[in-house]
């Protein structure tokens, strides 16, 4: 489970091996071993150095955030694994083959389950709504001649074809972003991809669920893998900017977060109008509490989900850190690389 302080007010404390959170006298006592993560929205949240130092012994992550940003901090243990060799050859690669062709995959892993994703959603409204159903299933198919595109680029330096790929990226976006309009309810006013100061409900929530959720978790793995979080390929170089974390989260959103989301609406367990509190309050809060912690439990369930990948059964979270893994071994050249990608 995780733990979610968002309020003015909160305490975490510790008791022996258990975290302790307290507000307004009630009193509440988790069991250390049951928690996976700590997530802070909140500046109003104290800790204790002793909550903090049990999280660290337990190899449990502390993730500091925004509800209308990145993760500004995150508390890891010192120790690390994978080796340093892998860490030297990711520096190596971003001046030969394997930089380009990680961008690729990155690329393409997105793309198929963006595709396979609207196909998905075209074969549940078969019946229902042909019209809409035919539109999802063309976007998917458009999709996937990008793809072919993707897949066609040549090049031995990823500085030289970044601006291609993000352009091919760019177009899929188009098909995906307006499909997913198609699908969702007027009210919630949802008329193109929004990331950054975002208010509509549907790419608040999305935010939200990059950000808060998915975020932590490859920032996770690729550090167990003992990769550099800041040498990406994909994304370009930035200082400050995790650009590993954010080529390697491409595979997994539209599985860990897009479907949750679009699944939660669909069934009216979101609903447009109690998403988005009324008024933004302390630290820009824009969803309601309700929603956040609806939305919580959803991707929670969704990373603990058991699926079948490249002839493997885990769960959604295990592949995020196989892959991270899988990384590691491409740029030691011990291994091929396959993007994750589900099928529909």
């Amino acid at each position: 489970m995780r733990i979610f302080l968002d309020d003015f007010g909160i305490f975490l404390g510790r008791k022996r091996n258990r975290f302790v959170v307290k507000k307004e006298g009630a009193v509440k006592e988790i069991v250390a071993d049951d928690v996976e993560a700590i997530i802070c929205c909140s500046s109003g949240v104290a800790f204790s150095a002793s909550a903090l130092a049990l999280a660290v012994q337990n190899n449990i992550q502390v993730v500091f955030a925004r509800y209308g940003g990145w993760p500004y901090a995150v508390i890891m243990p010192a120790s690390m694994t994978g080796s340093v060799r892998a860490r030297r050859e990711q520096f190596t690669a971003y001046n030969d083959e394997r930089g380009f062709i990680l961008a690729k995959k990155f690329v393409s892993g997105k793309l198929a389950n963006q595709a396979n994703l609207l196909k998905l959603m075209a074969k549940n409204r078969r019946q229902t709504d042909p019209a809409l159903s035919e539109g999802l299933y063309e976007a998917g198919k458009a999709i996937d001649q990008i793809i072919v595109k993707v897949n066609e680029e040549k090049g031995l330096r990823i500085d030289d074809k970044r601006q291609g790929l993000m352009n091919l990226e760019a177009e899929a976006a188009r098909f995906y972003w307006e499909a997913i309009r198609q699908v969702l309810p007027a009210e919630l006013g949802f008329t193109g991809r929004e990331t950054r100061g975002a208010r509509d409900p549907f790419n608040a929530m999305l935010n939200f669920g990059y950000q808060t959720i998915l975020f932590p978790e490859v920032w996770k793995a690729v550090s167990y893998a003992g990769l550099d979080f800041y040498a990406g390929y994909l994304h370009a170089d930035r200082p400050g900017k995790p650009s590993l974390v954010l080529d390697l989260m491409e595979e997994f959103r539209q599985q860990v977060v897009d479907r949750v989301l679009l699944g939660l609406i669909a069934k009216n367990v979101i609903k447009p109008d109690e998403a988005i509190v009324a008024e933004a309050v302390g630290d820009s809060r824009i969803l309601s509490k309700e929603a956040v912690k609806t939305l919580l439990e959803s991707f929670q369930e969704r990373l603990d989900t058991e699926v079948m990948f490249d002839g493997q059964k885990s769960t959604i979270k295990g592949f995020i850190h196989h892959q991270a893994r899988r990384v590691a071994r491409f740029l030691l050249r011990e291994a091929d690389y396959t993007p994750f990608t589900l099928g529909w």
